[in-house]
């Protein structure tokens, strides 16, 4: 039996590459292979590449943060920012860092795609809702909040829905004569609709956690503090993220209320939206599959001894 995966986003594909031995099919609502993804895709290790069997790039990445008052006032504002919730738990660094990252080919969605098996036009949620005991195993990479809502898990009123409230923002992405760079640099002073710059390559990319910004007054904004001349970029194009921020929930309920999707669904949730955990990056998916392997693994045995 086969294993149904919802959703052709990078955690949807990924995991079709590593489960190829269930046979899996990936449901998709567009019509076409997305690409959701327009923010700053870098890779803390090669552990994505190595798994795809893709080559990936190992650069040296510069990371500052634009000061504003103070380390404290900076990180709660920065927080504030990007979520609406001054955290003190933000990744704010003070003075410059250095790192190694990996950086994907630009056809990254592309190649994850090539070779799966993938049908367009399905509404996962109605798959999800049509789910019983007896088919097979559902990886699920849409939000948490949709799915428990669908599957009317009891204790969804415990939870304020404001909790699941995810953050809209534009991601403004556009091309850098005569740059080869990789730097990131976070904005906490609230007087930038941005809160982060990035250049990967040629490209700059600028995330505003809002859906309303004058783009030229942005990019503007953007090339002053990155000390780029304006008539230097091109090729601007703007996207709208849906979810471009979310909050994290109480562990113990979101554990809870994940494991009950396994339990009495055979639904195993995967991804940043699905298990509803923010900072969540690819790399860290490849242990989570093999994790998902593991327990479909498991009930399979299990099934199969009951029918004896």
């Amino acid at each position: 039996m086969s294993v149904r995966i919802i959703g052709a986003g990078m955690a949807g594909l990924l995991a079709a590459h590593m489960l190829q031995r269930r046979k899996p099919v990936v449901y998709e609502l567009a019509k076409s292979l997305p690409n959701n993804h327009s923010a700053v895709l870098r890779f803390r290790s090669g552990i994505v590449g190595d798994t795809l069997g893709i080559p990936f790039r190992s650069v040296q990445m510069l990371k500052a943060t634009l000061p504003w008052r103070n380390p404290v006032a900076d990180i709660l504002a920065y927080s504030y920012k990007n979520t609406t919730v001054r955290r003190s738990d933000r990744s704010v660094t003070q003075g410059l860092v250095t790192d190694t990252r990996w950086m994907a080919p630009t056809n990254l969605i592309e190649q994850m795609a090539d070779g799966i098996n993938i049908v367009y036009e399905l509404n996962g949620l109605d798959a999800i809702q049509c789910q019983s005991e007896h088919e097979g195993p559902i990886i699920s990479t849409l939000p948490l909040s949709a799915v428990l809502a669908t599957l009317e898990y009891p204790r969804l009123k415990e939870v304020n829905p404001d909790a699941f409230v995810a953050r809209p923002g534009i991601n403004i992405t556009a091309t850098i004569a005569d740059c080869d760079a990789y730097v990131s640099l976070l904005v906490p002073d609230p007087n930038f609709i941005f809160s982060r710059l990035s250049i990967t390559g040629n490209e700059m990319i600028i995330e505003c956690p809002t859906p309303f910004v004058n783009e030229p007054e942005v990019i503007e904004a953007a090339c002053h503090l990155l000390g780029i001349a304006p008539f230097d970029v091109t090729n601007t194009t703007s996207k709208l993220s849906r979810y471009q921020k979310i909050l994290p929930l109480d562990d113990h309920w979101r554990k809870e209320a994940i494991f009950w999707l396994t339990e009495q669904h055979n639904i195993y949730s995967l991804g940043r939206f699905s298990t509803h955990r923010p900072g969540l990056l690819l790399d860290d998916l490849v242990p989570d599959i093999r994790r998902i392997d593991q327990w479909i693994g498991k009930k399979d045995a299990y099934a199969r001894s009951k029918s004896r």
